[in-house]
């Protein structure tokens, strides 16, 4: 299969460059300087990029030629149906549907004063085709995930100190955190060992700030006790071996000394879960894992989903409500997963010698 090719943002015309610098200046709210784009998130901000990105790496490759006129003079009818055939036989109809959906919302800013219903037509049109794909087989209980990063994490302590022993504790404590907090993507790689960790005289927490969130929300992690010290090992050894001479302050350290990036954390759990369990379990198949079994396994605990998933409550809108919420929430799914996770095999704390 031919991966898709996404056109670097240095070899974008200067033209595109341009236009995206101007929907996202910040400018004057009472004048006209402001971009139509000013009050984007960063994280729909990235995901717009990366979609043009594709869809500028598909003209690069069918229609070169059009790299030379302007934005708006590209994204025609015939262009987007070719985009959309083009990426049919590669990706889900999910993704397909998302793609022109980021287009679309890249014409607007390029050209907002343009008319793109016929664009937003399309856009509806594959939406409502797309069927997402049912991953229930794909899922693989919190239980067992969380059981085999410890084991993992063990087995790291037993091997010749190197860096394929480090990474592999690593990958265990990530798999540990997110069965035990079901926290999102973007969140999790963007952990910071200053910013997010926190420990006092009783154990260890790990914050979320507003900012730091999809629902704009500060939340909280508190972890159990009995991982604290899979933690302080992580911090204390692995972690400045593989950060080495490089210096940053993410809590994911990749093998070559800089943080994790989260499409490299992805690969990681991938390989990680189908290696294990034949099952290749992306990030937010642990969000999905966490609202399927817990329905199945406890319903009359469902009532923990919002509080878990980090959703947004509309009867809920007090800060300080929504994270005590939110602790709560994590605390006792926590305790679920840990007796669970007691008739398979008790957890084991390494302490530090």
């Amino acid at each position: 299969m031919r991966k898709l090719k996404h056109l670097p943002l240095e070899q974008w015309p200067a033209d595109d460059q341009k236009a995206f610098e101007r929907a996202y200046e910040p400018g004057d709210i009472f004048d006209e300087s402001r971009g139509p784009g000013a009050h984007h998130s960063s994280g729909w901000r990235r995901m717009i990029t990366t979609s043009y990105r594709r869809w500028l790496g598909f003209i690069s490759e069918e229609y070169s030629a059009d790299l030379l006129k302007r934005p708006t003079e590209r994204i025609t009818p015939e262009r987007v149906r070719a985009f959309v055939e083009h990426i049919e036989a590669e990706v889900r109809s999910t993704t397909v549907a998302m793609s022109v959906a980021h287009l679309y919302a890249a014409a607007r800013l390029i050209a907002p004063e343009l008319d793109w219903r016929w664009l937003a037509s399309i856009r509806r049109r594959l939406a409502t085709r797309a069927k997402p794909e049912d991953r229930y087989n794909r899922l693989v209980p919190g239980w067992h995930t969380l059981d085999f990063g410890i084991e993992l994490m063990e087995e790291a302590t037993r091997l010749p100190s190197n860096k394929m022993a480090d990474r592999q504790y690593r990958d265990g404590l990530m798999l540990v955190l997110l069965s035990l907090w079901i926290i999102r993507r973007r969140s999790f790689a963007a952990l910071t060992v200053s910013r997010h960790i926190e420990f006092d005289h009783a154990g260890m927490s790990i914050l979320l700030y507003p900012e730091d969130t999809k629902s704009r929300r500060a939340e909280s992690f508190r972890v159990p006790e009995a991982i604290v010290p899979y933690f302080t090992h992580y911090f204390n050894a692995i972690r400045p071996r593989l950060v080495g001479r490089r210096h940053h302050d993410g809590l994911w350290a990749s093998n070559k000394g800089g943080p994790l990036t989260a499409c490299r954390i992805f690969d990681i759990l991938h390989s990680r879960t189908l290696a294990k369990f034949g099952k290749a379990m992306g990030l937010h198949d642990f969000r999905r894992a966490a609202h399927t079994f817990l329905a199945i396994d406890a319903p009359t605990q469902i009532g923990l989903i919002p509080g878990v998933l980090q959703h947004v409550s509309l009867a809920t809108g007090e800060r300080h409500y929504n994270l005590a919420r939110s602790i709560e929430a994590s605390r006792r799914f926590a305790s679920h997963l840990a007796k669970k996770r007691a008739k398979l095999r008790p957890v084991q704390a390494r302490r530090e010698s």
